[in-house]
């Protein structure tokens, strides 16, 4: 799996992979709901991903603490992107 690509999940619902981290060897994915028309909604999730039998799948998050702690990496990521792009201008 990869950024910037649409997943389906086998309850159907669709995500937009936004940025992906990896954790202690395990790689953790923040993605976006899709609505019906596969647009972008500001629902956001963070799965993380295991591979079984050579095939990639998401679970989402539920632990809050794992969640909090990779929302933050997420979230400093962004922030030391955007000061990036600024000292580029």
């Amino acid at each position: 799996m990869e950024i910037g690509n649409m997943v389906q999940l086998e309850n159907n619902n669709k995500y937009y992979l936004v940025d992906e981290t990896v954790q202690n060897d395990i790689k953790y994915f923040l993605a976006n709901k899709l609505d019906d028309k596969e647009k972008i909604t500001a629902d956001a999730v963070i799965f993380k991903e295991t591979i079984k039998d050579g095939e990639s799948y998401l679970k989402e998050v539920q632990d809050e603490e794992i969640g909090k702690y990779i929302l933050s990496v997420f979230t400093t990521t962004l922030i030391n992107e955007i000061e990036d792009e600024k000292k580029e201008d």
